[in-house]
């Protein structure tokens, strides 16, 4: 059984079969189960890692599968589960999409944030579906992964994606597989770029701990000030046994 935080959750989705209400015959508990389902598969379908015709209230496999893609994208553990880390980064993206479309912000995509993202989709001669996939995100200037949100960062350092991005890639995959609540088991260095202590991304974000955007502003920064270039880092990394930059 599923359950998210009670703040984020819109009044409960009511179910109807020929007209009789179904939902005073369920549980609480199933209930509360069946509309917290529905609220992630609303925000992934919103996406575009849902169609929108499986937003139905299952936890079936095709929600399993979307979640995964989604985590994969957001640097979480792929394991389709809708933990608090899923739901936090979640909802993040969606107010990432609701900001640039000119809505409130509250993290879920419902039919408000559907009809904002459908006007931005028109204006800016997109296919207007309102879901903000992958096209939409870009042309947003919302960062749709972890990866793209690096890359985005790079023109500040005077990096080119063609350059540098394979370094800091092969960099970061070695460090951390791109996760952000990786933690080394020894050292205790923490997130994508593995700060040690990771307290030091403070200085990005106070929310060093979960998102990944200030994870890696302060990787890149340190990545800048320590070794000019992911490359040359890269090549550091490399040289020594065990790795580490």
């Amino acid at each position: 059984m599923r359950a998210i935080s009670a703040a984020r959750i819109p009044a409960l989705v009511t179910v109807t079969v020929t007209g009789a209400l179904l939902l005073p015959a369920l549980g609480a508990a199933d209930a509360y189960a069946l509309d917290a389902v529905r609220v992630e598969q609303t925000n992934l379908a919103g996406l575009g890692y849902l169609a929108q015709n499986q937003v139905d209230g299952a936890d079936g496999p095709a929600t399993h599968a979307a979640l995964r893609d989604f985590q994969r994208d957001n640097g979480l553990d792929e394991d389709g589960t809708y933990g608090a880390r899923s739901e936090l980064a979640l909802h993040h993206q969606v107010q990432n999409v609701q900001a640039k479309a000119g809505v409130s912000a509250d993290g879920i995509f419902g039919d408000g944030t559907k009809a904002a993202v459908k006007r931005w989709q028109s204006a800016h001669g997109l296919g207007a579906d309102g879901a903000a996939g992958a096209g939409t995100m870009s042309s947003m200037g919302v960062a749709r992964t972890v990866k793209i949100a690096a890359q985005r960062q790079f023109g500040a350092h005077g990096w080119t994606v063609s350059a540098q991005f394979d370094c800091l890639n092969n960099l970061w995959n070695g460090e951390s597989s791109w996760k952000v609540y990786a933690t080394n088991p020894s050292s205790g260095a923490y997130g994508i770029p593995q700060a040690l202590p990771g307290t030091k991304m403070a200085t990005a974000g106070a929310d060093w701990k979960t998102n990944p955007a200030t994870q890696i502003k302060w990787g890149l920064k340190y990545i800048g000030d320590r070794y000019g270039t992911p490359c040359k880092a890269y090549s550091t990394w490399k040289s020594r046994s065990p790795h580490w930059y």
